[in-house]
């Protein structure tokens, strides 16, 4: 033990008496970052008095410099009034932390940054950079906290790049020249805590899925200085559990201010200044944690509401029905609640103060002393549901929603308006049954529905009583001969396209064609049509009837449609942002039809217009990436003149979006049962012919003549779209499925619709295509 201590001894001194190592080792060791810091103090106008010498991570010399190991870590010269440039090398400083340089006058470009992969802090406030590097947010995968505002900058868009900063917990950008709609890629930072984006140029909606942003504590996006400005409703807002301050004002948001949750967190919300309507929720009223509210300058209606906030501005420009809060005349409730199923629309939004018949009826009303005798709100460009209040107006006698945009059923409450003799609801979009209406002698007009159908299906009957009630037999009688006829139109079309599938299969398989088809060129020389002739009774003007071949041309060519040169320089893959362009932002106006696997919208790229079909997140959200682009890859297979083109795609979040060619001439369902409603003219035999040849080429190619075998599985006349020539193509590929060569079955459950799907698929799940006899 006295021998180990002895060897010990020496080696202890030795270690007390080495020298340490001192600034000029340090300065050896972190020569790079050095040298890059020397190049900012010759960028820098005026560098701070302590930066001399070369000696950058060694004693006090170089202020606000923090260094670790030998590297650069930290700069903090913010607040120090310099001016010039920052040098192209700062990206050298892989090992920098934090980089705060706020409230200076450097101007310029702002270098790129991609290399700080450990930067966590990034400040650039109130300095004169005028332009941001095209790398922007790339590279930055530990950056919690980025705060840039108050700079001059050209006109910018936050980048896709910003996903990759997955650790972001603050991001501000206040009157730093934002623009364009709301960016939908900060709905990837699941970690964000505070955003704002004030004083911009933003505009546009607030899109759903801001709602992923759990952690999100402060929303600011006030005072938009673009035209337009951020509009449209706010309902995402309330989805936001860790919500505590909005500001939301100087806007242009429309609706109601929506419900929000009992367990609410909010402390700060200000919303002054919009076009908001409707009445004041109580589950906003009754957040405990709200200190200040500001609603001053929209449109708000019914009570006062009663705030114990220590900071309230609720009373300038709105139209509650009292002063003071307290419940309104029964007569503003209940037609408030009628309000409120079409959504309070800014239309209504003068139904304000608490006497809608004495004082000047509100608009739309006629009154009889205190009774509400009529109400006219056609053409309003209303949405919702028919409120089942209307119920309550005993004493109304006319009622005209009719050229709206209405959905959902007729309320059978309606029926028990015992002085009710005229109502029109034309032209909406209702669904359901028509309610038998027993009032004597009542005048019912709902022509230009879709009755009968779910709101889910696209297309859709006028399901019009002709101007009767149900209850007139006439009138049920004249209803039941249309439906029929319509009826026996639409399986007289199926059986054909399916005989000439049948016939072509047949042909193909063993040579045999009755029509005795030739072979000849198109117009254009590029691909071969086939001709058949058909003996159709053509109608003359005396009344005669004269039998006269028609010729007919189906073009046998599998070659596809071409895709727009707008796609080139993206492929197939669609950024969001140009998805968003070109709808609008998604906006309703833009929308097509609604079908079981999502909403179809009109789009404009480079003035083409494309048909998005925005998959429904119940059906497709929770599809993988993997095989969503495995789909993709079967999908741009498909091409042949009688398909509609596949023409790109947009995946983001969970978001698949399709983009397909637009189809100007509607659905052949439109042009066989929705005469009225379309105002298209009826079909002639001719054109029902070559319609059912186009559509059996489509199928024919699809099912046996494609480099792989697809099955279509949904074959209706909804999914038939026609050209501006009525040339017919097979659209909704979201229910095609490549069938395996080896045993021809398919690869998933099947889909389809009823009345349309092969009967052997309904009955049995695990499908086998039989071989034709």
């Amino acid at each position: 033990m006295g021998r180990e201590r002895f060897l010990l001894l020496p080696l202890i001194l030795l270690a007390v008496a080495a020298p340490a190592p001192g600034p000029a080792a340090a300065a050896t060791a972190n020569t790079a970052d050095a040298g890059v810091i020397l190049e900012l103090a010759k960028s820098l106008t005026n560098p701070p008095p302590s930066w001399t010498g070369t000696n950058v991570c060694g004693g006090a010399t170089f202020q606000g410099i923090t260094c670790d190991g030998g590297r650069v870590t930290g700069i903090n010269l913010a607040k120090q009034h310099l001016s010039g440039t920052l040098p192209p090398s700062l990206s050298d400083l892989t090992a920098l932390q934090w980089l705060q340089l706020q409230g200076n006058a450097l101007e310029g470009y702002l270098p790129s940054l991609a290399r700080m992969g450990s930067l966590e802090t990034l400040a650039l406030d109130g300095n004169a950079f005028t332009a941001l590097p095209p790398d922007f947010l790339e590279g930055l995968p530990s950056l919690q906290s980025l705060s840039m505002d108050d700079l001059p900058l050209k006109s910018w868009n936050i980048p896709d790049a910003v996903v990759g900063c997955t650790a972001l917990l603050n991001f501000s950008a206040s009157n730093a020249s934002v623009s364009g709609p709301f960016p939908v890629v900060l709905a990837n930072l699941t970690s964000l805590r505070m955003l704002r984006l004030s004083y911009n140029n933003l505009t546009g909606g607030l899109p759903v899925v801001l709602e992923g942003l759990g952690s999100l504590e402060s929303l600011q996006l006030n005072n938009q200085n673009s035209d337009d400005k951020l509009s449209g409703r706010i309902d995402v807002v309330a989805k936001l559990p860790s919500l505590k301050t909005l500001w939301l004002h100087s806007n242009k948001f429309t609706g109601p201010i929506p419900d929000f949750s009992p367990d609410s967190q909010l402390v700060d919300f200000n919303v002054r200044d919009n076009s908001l309507t409707g009445v004041v929720p109580p589950s906003l009223i009754g957040i405990a944690s709200l200190q200040d509210v500001k609603l001053s300058n929209n449109h708000f209606q019914g009570p006062k509401p009663n705030f114990t906030a220590n900071n309230i501005d609720i009373d300038s420009g709105n139209g509650f029905c009292l002063k003071d809060p307290g419940p309104c005349n029964p007569l503003v409730t209940i037609l408030l609640e009628v309000a409120s199923g079409f959504g309070y629309p800014l239309e209504l939004a003068k139904w304000a103060g608490n006497d809608p018949c004495r004082s000047g009826p509100w608009p739309g009303l006629t009154c009889i002393k205190t009774d509400v005798t009529q109400i006219n709100l056609a053409r309003k460009n209303l949405s919702g549901l028919i409120s089942p209040a209307f119920a309550n107006l005993t004493r109304l006698q006319r009622l005209d929603l009719s050229n709206n945009q209405l959905t959902g059923a007729i309320p059978d409450a309606l029926t028990t308006l015992a002085n009710l003799n005229y109502l029109d609801l034309s032209n909406n979009h209702l669904t359901g049954q028509v309610p038998e209406f027993k009032q004597p002698n009542i005048k019912l007009m709902t022509a230009g529905n879709r009755f009968g159908e779910s709101d889910g299906d696209n297309g859709g009957g006028d399901g019009s009583t002709g101007g009767s009630s149900p209850s007139n037999p006439t009138g049920s009688r004249n209803s039941k001969l249309n439906a029929g006829m319509i009826i026996g139109i639409l399986l007289a079309v199926i059986l054909l396209v399916v005989c000439v599938v049948l016939f072509l299969h047949h042909r193909r398989k063993k040579n045999i064609d009755k029509f005795t088809p030739v072979s000849t060129k198109s117009p254009s020389g590029e691909s071969e049509m086939m001709k058949i002739q058909v003996v159709g009774t053509n109608g003359n003007s005396n009344g005669s009837d004269s039998a006269s071949p028609t010729e007919l041309y189906s073009y046998v060519s599998a070659d596809s449609t071409n895709i727009a040169d707008i796609f080139e320089s993206h492929g197939m893959q669609l950024p969001m942002s140009v998805v968003l362009k070109a709808t609008n932002n998604f906006d309703e106006n833009y929308i097509l039809g609604r079908g079981g696997f999502g909403v179809v919208f009109k789009g404009t790229l480079n003035g083409k217009l494309v048909a998005v079909k925005r998959c429904d997140s119940g059906t497709m959200g929770t599809k993988g990436l993997q095989e969503f682009m495995a789909e993709i890859d079967v999908l741009r297979k498909v091409r042949h003149r009688h398909l509609v083109a596949l023409l790109g795609y947009c995946t983001h979040g969970n978001e698949r979006l399709l983009v397909y060619e637009y189809m100007s001439g509607g659905t052949l369902r439109e042009h066989l049962c929705d005469l009225q409603k379309s105002s298209y003219t009826p079909l002639t035999w001719t054109q029902r012919m070559t319609i059912a040849l186009d559509v059996a080429r489509g199928i024919e190619y699809l099912h046996g003549l494609a480099q792989e075998i697809f099955i279509h599985r949904d074959l209706k006349p909804s999914n038939i779209l026609l050209d501006q020539d009525l040339r017919a193509k097979v659209s909704d590929f979201g229910l095609v499925k490549l069938a395996k060569d080896a045993d021809k079955s398919m690869m998933t459950r099947v889909a389809g619709t009823f009345g349309y799907l092969a009967p052997e698929y309904a009955i049995h799940d695990p499908s086998k295509q039989k071989p034709s006899s």
